[in-house]
């Protein structure tokens, strides 16, 4: 044998997919980064809505939306490079497409018809959770959720 890992999804010598890396560490804290924007992005969904005469209107929520749609393009890419396991990587790209595809979608939607706009609301509760779930499931002493 070499020590080569060829056709296998195991850690290559001197890589490793535990809590304990680096990158994990990195994957784990990029999500309390997006829980935390998370919570601005409801704050400033409020200060859109009560905006009258003047306010600053939904656009730091949308802007806000833009950063959180950047910060799980991160955790993707931390998932994969931490090797965090299926249902890490799997949970970051369905946070992704739902925070940078369906929320446009919604958010969009929702001028023309109030109940597509109820759905953009409600999208976001899911997003937090899957984001919540994840973050704890990824703490120190966790393990990777689904560790294959």
């Amino acid at each position: 044998m070499t020590g080569r890992t060829r056709g296998t999804t195991a850690p290559a010598p001197g890589r490793s997919r535990t809590p304990a890396s680096a990158a994990y560490r990195a994957y784990h804290w990029a999500l309390g980064l997006f829980l935390l924007l998370g919570a601005v992005q409801i704050f400033l969904a409020g200060l859109g809505a009560f905006s009258v005469g003047g306010g600053p209107g939904f656009e730091p929520h949308r802007l806000n939306g833009y950063i959180m749609s950047g910060v799980a393009l991160v955790i993707v890419v931390l998932a994969v490079v931490a090797r965090a396991g299926a249902r890490h990587i799997a949970a970051a790209v369905v946070l992704l497409l739902l925070v940078g595809l369906m929320q446009s979608l919604l958010a969009a939607g929702g001028w023309e018809n109030a109940w597509i706009g109820g759905l953009h609301a409600l999208d976001g509760l899911v997003i937090i959770g899957v984001a919540g779930y994840h973050f704890g499931a990824s703490a120190p002493g966790r393990g990777p959720v689904g560790g294959r």
